[in-house]
């Protein structure tokens, strides 16, 4: 069964809005991309951000690239990515295995 999209991520999602494009960033494995502009400061991957990328893969709009239900996957996820994560995110990513 999929997952219906909020109000809200349908309309960041239809007008390509910051929320969207941060979660296809993290989608396309391209998150240091996003901020080209100043190198020297790097906005860390938010739980918004992950909801949001989760959401689009539940219903179906994106390719699963992060399985949240598999714990070696989110491991490995947040190995390769533990540069852009701040503690709360990951402890937020570990949540479910509890």
């Amino acid at each position: 069964m999929t997952q219906m999209l909020t109000a809200a991520e349908l309309r960041a999602l239809i007008l390509q809005q910051p929320a969207y494009l941060n979660a296809q960033a993290i989608l396309a494995d391209d998150w240091g991309g996003r901020t080209t502009a100043n190198p020297l400061y790097q906005t860390p991957i938010s739980i918004a951000d992950l909801r949001f990328v989760r959401d689009l893969q539940a219903s179906g709009v994106s390719p699963v690239v992060l399985d949240f239900t598999d714990y070696g996957a989110v491991q490995t996820w947040i190995s390769q990515h533990q540069t852009y994560l701040t503690p709360n995110v990951i402890s937020w990513l570990h949540r479910p295995f509890e």
